[in-house]
């Protein structure tokens, strides 16, 4: 399987990629560190979007929020407590994978695969924006 699609017109990420390779606009929001983003693509003259093929295309993990003392996080528990870490790439034969990890790869919480691109960027979005604003792990 070659991460080759056809994006809908509609999808946000239809208009944003180019013919240069280029990284895909992704919403993160507060309260995660990007350690790693290779998530690029660009567009084939016949159209169609080529995304990188890596198994390595993001990592971030949740950051503490500084205005939190060590006393309150401790206090408070739950997620902001604790380091989570999601993990995506493109695994050949089987799509796009997101992994979370809470705090690491002995630790998987949750594991979504899907070959649609459009699908995959909108799991990784919203499973941040779950993690860090509704302080909830997802479900596989």
């Amino acid at each position: 399987m070659d991460p080759i699609f056809q994006l809908p017109p509609t999808s946000p990420l239809a208009t944003a990629v180019t013919e240069d390779w280029d990284l895909l606009p992704l919403r993160v929001p507060a309260g995660w560190n990007v350690i790693y983003n290779t998530l690029g693509a660009r567009r084939l003259p016949d159209g169609r979007v080529k995304a990188y093929d890596s198994e390595d295309l993001y990592w971030a993990r949740t950051a503490p929020q500084p205005w939190l003392t060590a006393q309150e996080v401790a206090e408070e528990g739950g997620l902001r407590a604790r380091e989570i870490n999601i993990d995506a790439g493109w695994y050949d034969g089987a799509g796009f994978r997101v992994v979370v990890l809470d705090p690491d790869w002995d630790h998987e919480r949750a594991s979504y695969t899907t070959p649609d691109l459009d699908e995959f960027v909108g799991t990784l979005e919203g499973w941040m924006r779950m993690i860090t604003q509704e302080g909830k792990l997802p479900k596989s």
